[in-house]
C-alpha cells in the first residue's frame, strides 16, 4: 500500500493512505489528511497515486510545497521521496498503518459512487431518469469550476452518473480555463466555487453574468457565509449550496442542480419545486444551520418562509401565517423560488424544530391527495347547492358559483 507519512516533528504525526483519486491536503478540516501545524495552509496542496509514482499539486499556499528543496507547482514523487509542505515533510512509502480519511466532499462523493455500484452492479443506479426528446435524451453541458481536481474528478463524475449519462461534463481549475471553455461551446449549466486563485469565483460569478446570459449560473463552495451568499446572488447565481460531505447531501445537491437544468424544460413551470420540491431546499439550508429569506412563488398564491440560523421561525401565505401557511406552501405543486438575504419576520409564528414540520407538512400533503384521489363511490362528497371542487396539484378549492358570477 502506497503512503504518505509525516516524518516531522508535528503533534500526533500521522499518514495517509493513498489512492488512485485525488485528496487534499491542509491544516482545516474537511481535507482528506489534515495536518495541524501553523505552516501548512487551509488548503495546502493535493496528491494522487499514479502507478508507482506520486503526482502533487500544489493549491496556492502561503509558504509552498517543496520536492528535493526546490518549491513547486506541481511535480512527479519516485517512492521514498520527501515531500514538504510548509516546514512539515512526509515521506512517500509503502507497507504504512493506513490513517481513516476526513470526512469530505471528496470522500464522500467517492462514498457514493461505491454505494451505487454496490447496490447493481450491472445496472448502477439512477437518481434522474430524463425524457426522451427526438432520437434521444438531450444531453446537458455543465461546467465544473474548482481549484482542486480531486473535487472536479470525483463529483463530476458522479454527477454524470447520477444524471444517467445525460450529463456531458467539462471542467476548469482556472478562471481563464473556465472563459475558454465558454468561448469553445454552448453551455446550459457553469457550477463553480468561491475560492479560486488569481480571479475568485464571485468576480467569476459576475463576468460570466454579464457575458453569457443565458448560462445559468450555481455556486458550489466550502465558504458558507451570508456575506458570500448575498454577493453571489446579487451578481446572478440561482442557486447557492454548500459543498456536500455525505451521500445523502450529494443527492441533494444533485437533485437541485438537476433541477435547475430543468427549468426550461417544463411547461408553465420556472422554478426548482417538482423534481426537488421545497422539502429538499429546507433540508439543505437548516442541515447547514443557514439564514435566509426563502420566497415562493407560484401563479395562483405567494409566501415566505423565514429561517434563522437552520431554524424555520415563521411562515405566511395569502392571510395564513404559521405552521398552516408553511404546509400549504409545502403543498404547492410547482412554481418559483428565490433566495433573499435574512431579515427578521415581524412575528415569530413557528417554533417546532424542522424535522417535525417537515414530517407534519408531509402527512397533511399525503391527507390532501388520498381525498383527491379517492373514488367518488367510496365516500360522496357531499357539497352545498352551485359548488364545485376544483383540484389545483395537491391542494382542493372550492369555487362557489354565485360569488363567481358576482366577480
Amino acid at each position: 500500500m502506497a503512503k504518505l507519512v509525516i516524518i516531522s516533528q508535528v503533534p500526533g504525526g500521522g499518514s495517509f493512505e493513498l489512492g488512485a483519486h485525488w485528496a487534499t491536503i491542509g491544516r482545516a478540516d474537511g481535507n482528506a489528511f489534515q495536518i495541524v501545524e501553523a505552516s501548512v495552509s487551509g488548503r495546502h496542496c493535493e496528491v494522487r497515486l499514479h502507478g508507482q509514482e506520486l503526482v502533487v499539486r500544489d493549491l496556492n499556499s502561503t509558504n509552498g510545497t517543496f520536492v528535493a528543496g526546490k518549491k513547486i507547482s506541481e511535480a512527479t514523487l519516485k517512492p521514498d521521496a520527501v515531500l514538504r509542505v510548509g516546514h512539515v515533510e512526509l515521506r512517500f512509502e509503502f507497507s504504512m498503518p493506513a490513517a481513516a480519511p476526513r470526512v469530505s466532499a471528496v470522500t464522500a462523493a467517492m462514498d457514493l459512487a461505491a454505494e451505487l455500484k454496490a447496490s447493481s452492479p450491472a445496472a448502477p443506479a439512477k437518481i434522474f431518469n430524463p425524457p426522451a426528446a427526438g432520437d434521444g435524451p438531450r444531453r446537458f453541458q455543465v461546467l465544473f469550476v474548482d481549484d482542486s481536481l480531486a473535487f472536479l474528478e470525483t463529483f463530476g463524475a458522479l454527477c454524470a452518473e447520477l444524471g444517467n449519462h445525460t450529463w456531458e461534463i467539462h471542467t476548469a481549475t482556472t478562471a481563464d480555463r473556465a472563459l475558454a471553455v465558454l468561448q469553445q461551446r454552448p453551455l446550459d449549466l457553469v457550477v463553480l466555487d468561491i475560492g479560486m486563485p488569481t480571479l475568485d469565483g464571485i468576480q467569476l460569478l459576475g463576468i460570466i453574468n454579464r457575458r453569457y446570459a443565458d448560462v445559468k449560473i450555481a455556486v458550489l463552495t466550502g465558504l458558507v457565509t451570508e456575506a458570500n451568499r448575498a454577493a453571489c446572488l446579487a451578481k446572478g447565481a440561482e442557486l447557492f449550496l454548500e459543498k456536500p460531505v455525505s451521500a445523502e447531501s450529494i443527492k441533494v445537491a444533485f437533485n437541485m442542480l438537476n433541477d435547475l437544468l430543468l427549468w426550461s424544460q417544463r411547461e408553465g413551470f420556472s422554478g426548482a419545486l417538482r423534481q426537488v420540491g421545497l422539502t429538499d431546499v429546507i433540508q439543505m439550508e437548516c442541515l447547514g444551520s443557514h439564514s435566509l429569506l426563502l420566497e415562493v412563488r407560484n401563479r395562483q398564491t405567494s409566501g415566505q418562509i423565514f429561517i434563522e440560523g437552520g431554524k424555520i421561525i415563521h411562515a405566511t401565505m395569502g392571510q395564513l401565517t404559521g405552521e398552516t401557511a408553511f404546509q400549504q406552501l409545502l403543498a404547492l405543486p410547482g412554481g418559483e423560488f428565490q433566495f433573499l438575504p435574512f431579515r427578521p419576520p415581524p412575528e415569530c409564528t413557528v417554533r417546532g424544530s424542522w424535522e417535525v414540520l417537515l414530517m407534519e407538512a408531509a402527512r397533511v400533503r399525503d391527507e390532501n391527495t388520498a381525498i383527491i384521489t379517492k373514488p367518488a363511490a367510496a365516500k360522496p362528497v357531499t357539497a352545498e347547492p352551485n359548488t364545485e371542487f376544483i383540484a389545483r396539484g395537491e391542494n382542493i378549492v372550492s369555487v362557489n358559483d354565485a360569488d363567481a358570477n358576482r366577480n
